[in-house]
């Protein structure tokens, strides 16, 4: 097959770092497929430049302007793919045109967001001949749509971090040495865009209520970057949080991070499957969370991650004071997670199931 990938722009999030696995997964499997993103730039940029060659942008200059794809007709018909997979919901809302524009090929449209999908978005999947989505609980809501099961098809995020044992326990010692952190504390770590949807805020807020009820000893590490960042930062000093919450800007690789923490902690309302819960079950975290559109999948509910409904503010807050408390209970529970992560996570069976899902609609005759 020769695929086509159309993605806005490789800015940091989970859906860029899936789409340039599946760009090199695609073709070490010998299909011939590219890239093509609307702008230019993001902290992806280089490195995709790096590791998997020229990548076409549409716009001549960085605009600002997600959903600006200019000449994307000319570029989609130069590149005379077979399958046009769209990831991220600037290129899914375009999809649908295209899907009418090329009848002859298999445009397929994704849906991998907890966010509320745009109305050409939606559109966009009805008019396609395939829609890949990363949780059952949207596979759930197309079908209550009245989508044919056939055009729907589940395949979970792949686990893209991946390291040994002993590279983790070498690195836990020396970022808990150089943050000054005791072997019994306990370090929750949450790694994301400090965006509104993400509630880094709310995040902050119980474990203002954990500092006044919690006897263990504790830390919170916030990894990442966004427009929310320097509000959180001013809020926790405005609190008091100072010595237990600590902020880190993005980090092209977050690794150190979930070598030295203990459990890993989202309230965000807009994930699907996110993959910093994945990742950090990789490596051995236990994970808490609030159900949002599919969270629960990213666990074993009770044995790997503890899920609550999401608001449920007074269960979370538990469940860290649960988590602080008993290191046993802690490292029981992160010690099953890597198994489990890599069992439904593996990321060669997640392309392969793309791969095969293409296969089936163009065998089929789900085109034209």
């Amino acid at each position: 097959m020769k695929i086509l990938i159309l993605q806005d722009q490789l800015r940091v999030g989970g859906t860029e770092r899936q789409s340039l696995f599946l760009l090199g997964a695609f073709r070490e499997t010998g299909h011939l497929c590219e890239m093509v993103v609307f702008r230019p730039g993001g902290h992806l940029w280089e490195e995709a430049q790096q590791t998997h060659g020229p990548i076409r942008v549409l716009q001549s200059f960085q605009s600002g302007l997600s959903f600006w794809a200019p000449r994307l007709v000319e570029a989609v018909r130069a590149s005379d793919a077979d399958v046009i997979l769209c990831m991220g919901r600037s290129a899914n809302s375009y999809a649908g045109y295209l899907q009418r524009r090329f009848p002859e090929r298999l445009v397929v449209g994704t849906v991998r967001t907890g966010k509320a999908l745009f109305p050409l978005h939606q559109w966009s999947m009805r008019v396609v001949k395939g829609v890949l989505v990363n949780s059952n609980w949207w596979k759930r809501r197309f079908l209550e749509a009245g989508f044919p099961e056939e055009r729907i098809h589940v395949v979970h995020n792949a686990l893209l971090t991946r390291r040994s044992g002993a590279e983790q326990a070498l690195e836990r010692a020396l970022v808990r040495a150089r943050e000054q952190i005791q072997p019994e504390t306990c370090v929750f770590v949450n790694v994301a865009t400090f965006r509104p949807g993400k509630r880094h805020r709310e995040l902050l807020q119980l474990v203002e209520r954990l500092q006044a009820e919690e006897s263990a000893d504790w830390r919170l590490w916030l990894v990442g970057d966004g427009r929310e960042l320097n509000r959180c930062r001013r809020w926790a000093k405005a609190h008091g949080l100072d010595s237990r919450v600590r902020f880190f800007h993005y980090q092209k690789d977050p690794f150190p991070f979930y070598a030295g923490a203990d459990v890993a902690v989202s309230v965000s309302r807009e994930d699907s499957l996110p993959n910093f819960l994945i990742e950090a079950q990789s490596m051995g975290l236990p994970i808490i969370a609030y159900d949002c559109r599919g969270v629960e999948e990213t666990c074993l509910p009770g044995t790997t991650g503890l899920i609550l409904p999401d608001g449920d503010s007074s269960g979370f807050l538990e469940a860290m004071q649960a988590m602080a408390r008993n290191p046993e209970r802690r490292r029981a529970m992160g010690a099953l997670a890597p198994e489990f992560a890599e069992a439904r996570f593996s990321p060669v069976p997640q392309a392969r199931a793309m791969l095969d899902f293409f296969a089936g609609l163009l065998r089929n005759g789900q085109i034209g």
